[in-house]
């Protein structure tokens, strides 16, 4: 409750501040954002259709919703339409825009007058120069082209500096923002200029598509020219080998490996059984031609020594050869060579016959030492003879068709490794290939959903171009200045209130000092209530005669009241003035000792003095009033103050609490010891002195309520 009393006496003390501080700096608001800038308010909804658009995946049945792709893709859309690239390309065009469609004396949807008049007036004449007012795509270009990275360059500074309407800092003022979890985005922008905003936002929607388009395209596109390049590389290389190996078979002759390695080992397999046979009736023809010789030596002479049957054993031994040489070629080739193996075969038939009968034409003895006769033996010679030549000449061509199918063992041995060779890098260039080919087939169904993904860019709400502005915070500014005004003033007054060490009022004093304080003197009323003057000091007056009354106590001696203070100014002479007055009204002998006149602090007898009757002699006074001077220049004896009824310590409310008044203080509450001391404030405020003199004259009807409330008397008639 104290607290609470304390703060309404100090809101009422304050009061005049509380509401002329705020009311003015609340006037100057209102007179500042008179003229307060207007804003117009643009928004579009842009459907994405990352989430829920269809694409090329869309229907396959391995494909599932991604949600942090999704995010991810949308936290992408978002940075795009925020990014330096963008909002420099909207500048760009936007300036262009309001160079060719602005007028300079109505405002049209693009931009008002006076923001176009603005805008010439800080355009350089090169720039302007580079206005083409027939296309603004050219007009871009040269604007692009003057552009160069200088604080000088005006171009240049439009977007890097901070123009209000083409500058980033400007332009970045663009809200994005996600409409919950859906495929929307909401676009806000405002501007000063209502053509302005809308054709902002405008620009940025075409805009978005293209750089949406360019980043994403760029991605896939590398992708795909990459996975083509190599494509077309493995495909020539494949049709390079593929060319090597058609080669390689046609220069070796080659037409199914596999078959003719099968059919080569197949042939020498019969070739080696057919010589092996061969070999074995040359063998035994040899054997039975040499043991025939033996028995017929002499018919043998005739006869190997007889021309005409050595021509007949060569033409059998050709003919032989001959038939033994087509026999070979037939088992490997297509063509026919029956007529003349028929034809050889009969020679040969006619030589052999023509041998026979040579040799039974030739011989003299008919007869072995044996008595056996020599023409079986002639005949049995002959014949082995003749087959030891067919064996022979067979063996000649058997041996010529074993080196080929040797020379074919090693033509053929190396083509084998070397077309495995071949085929395995075909097989390899193959693989890479369909890998490739099927890389390449994903970067194009990828590029086909950015595609579509980038089709789906559309806003669904375009923009409205703005009819009114939006409110302004004009309200908002001029209550926030007042009620910021109040707030600061509150916190200055209490953080006045907590650290000022001025007395002021009965709980200062008590908090201060610490003391009891006795009562209170008002100051003088200059203006409002000095008619009221006199009253108060008689009021205050009476009370201060009648506190100090109980401790009055005439029995042995006067009774001593001595008036204190540690500072000058402090009010004793005048309040001892109207105490002695107040008192001798009403019949009470007063005798008043001051400083001033009858006590001297700097003489011995003051400073060693017990008590007052050693400088003064009583003559029957009922109160004798001392003022002494005050103690931070002269001490008072113990004595004195032992003495008294009263030790009253004037302290000015006006003035602070230093601390040597402290130290003075402390000092004179150790020296009194059981005397009381008292403290009395003076020159106090009027509100101050009701504390202890109550509701002060004059007494309006206003002022006694709010008296009743400060005493919280809330329910009092």
């Amino acid at each position: 409750m104290e607290v609470v009393s304390q703060v309404i006496k100090m809101l009422y003390r304050i009061r005049f501040w509380l509401i002329a501080i705020p009311v003015l700096t609340t006037l100057y608001a209102i007179q500042k954002t008179s003229n307060l800038e207007r804003y117009y308010e643009v928004n579009t909804t842009l459907y994405t259709g990352i989430a829920s658009g269809y694409s090329v995946e869309s229907g396959l049945e391995s494909s599932r919703t991604d949600w942090f792709a999704i995010n991810n893709g949308m936290d992408n859309l978002i940075s795009i339409l925020k990014s330096k690239s963008t909002l420099r390309e909207v500048s760009f065009r936007l300036y262009t825009q309001h160079m060719i469609l602005g007028d300079t004396l109505k405002d049209n949807n693009y931009i008002t007058a006076e923001n176009y008049r603005r805008l010439l007036r800080i355009t350089p004449r090169d720039v302007k120069a580079l206005i083409d007012k027939t296309s603004a795509e050219k007009t871009i270009e040269n604007l692009k082209s003057y552009e160069k990275a200088s604080p000088d360059n005006f171009v240049y500074g439009l977007f890097n500096w901070y123009h209000v309407h083409y500058s980033y800092s400007a332009l970045s003022k663009i809200e994005v923002k996600r409409v919950f979890n859906s495929d929307m985005l909401e676009i806000k922008y405002s501007a000063n200029d209502p053509g302005i905003a809308y054709n902002t936002l405008l620009i940025l929607n075409e805009e978005i598509v293209n750089q949406y388009a360019l980043l994403r395209y760029g991605e896939t596109n590398n992708v795909v020219d990459y996975f083509k390049n190599e494509l077309e590389i493995i495909s020539k290389k494949l049709r390079q080998t593929e060319d090597a190996l058609t080669e390689y078979y046609i220069e070796n002759k080659v037409i199914n490996y596999d078959e003719q390695t099968k059919i080569i080992s197949a042939q020498s397999r019969d070739y080696d059984l057919l010589y092996n046979d061969a070999l074995l009736r040359f063998s035994g023809s040899t054997d039975m031609v040499k043991e025939l010789e033996v028995k017929i030596k002499d018919q043998t002479q005739l006869i190997e020594n007889n021309t005409i049957f050595i021509d007949k054993l060569n033409a059998v031994n050709s003919l032989t050869n001959h038939i033994a040489r087509i026999e070979m070629y037939k088992r490997d080739s297509i063509s026919s060579y029956s007529a003349l193996l028929e034809d050889y075969k009969s020679r040969l038939k006619v030589a052999e016959n023509d041998l026979r009968r040579i040799s039974n034409e030739i011989g003299e003895k008919r007869y072995t030492k044996d008595g056996i006769a020599t023409t079986v033996y002639v005949d049995q010679w002959i014949a082995e003879t003749i087959n030891k030549t067919k064996a022979l000449a067979e063996l000649k061509v058997m041996e010529e068709v074993k080196k080929g199918m040797d020379a074919q063992y090693v033509t053929f041995s190396p083509i084998g490794s070397t077309l495995k060779r071949m085929e395995r890098d075909i097989g390899f260039l193959e693989h890479s290939y369909l890998s490739t080919l099927q890389s390449l087939n994903t970067a194009l169904m990828r590029q086909k959903t950015l595609q579509m993904t980038s089709a789906n860019l559309k806003p669904i709400n375009p923009p409205l171009f703005p009819v009114s502005a939006i409110p302004t915070a004009r309200k908002y500014i001029v209550g926030s200045t007042f009620v910021g005004t109040f707030i600061l003033l509150l916190a200055f007054f209490i953080l006045v209130e907590l650290l000022d060490r001025t007395v002021r009022d009965r709980r200062r004093a008590e908090r201060l000092i610490p003391a009891k304080v006795l009562g209170a003197f008002p100051q003088k009323q200059k203006i409002r209530y000095r008619a009221f003057n006199s009253e108060y000091e008689r009021i205050a007056t009476a009370y201060l005669a009648n506190v100090i009354v109980p401790y009055l106590n005439p029995v042995m001696r006067p009774d001593i009241i001595n008036f204190i203070s540690t500072d000058e100014d402090a009010g004793k002479s005048t309040l001892i003035s109207f105490l002695q007055e107040f008192w001798t009204e009403r019949g009470l002998r007063v005798r008043v000792i001051s400083w001033h006149d009858n006590i001297t602090s700097e003489s011995r007898d003051f400073i060693l003095s017990n008590n007052l009757s050693q400088l003064y002699d009583y003559e029957n006074e009922d109160i004798i009033i001392v003022e002494h001077k005050p103690v931070k220049y002269s001490a008072i004896p113990v004595g004195l103050l032992r003495e008294a009824s009263l030790n009253l310590l004037l302290v000015r409310a006006d003035k602070v609490w230093k601390d040597i008044d402290k130290i003075a203080f402390d000092r004179l509450k150790e020296q009194v010891e059981d005397t009381p001391i008292m403290l009395y404030l003076t020159n106090t405020k009027r509100e101050a002195a009701e504390s202890f003199l109550g509701l002060l004259p004059p007494h309006s009807k206003s002022r006694s309520v709010f008296y009743r409330l400060k005493q919280f008397g809330l329910t009092s008639k």
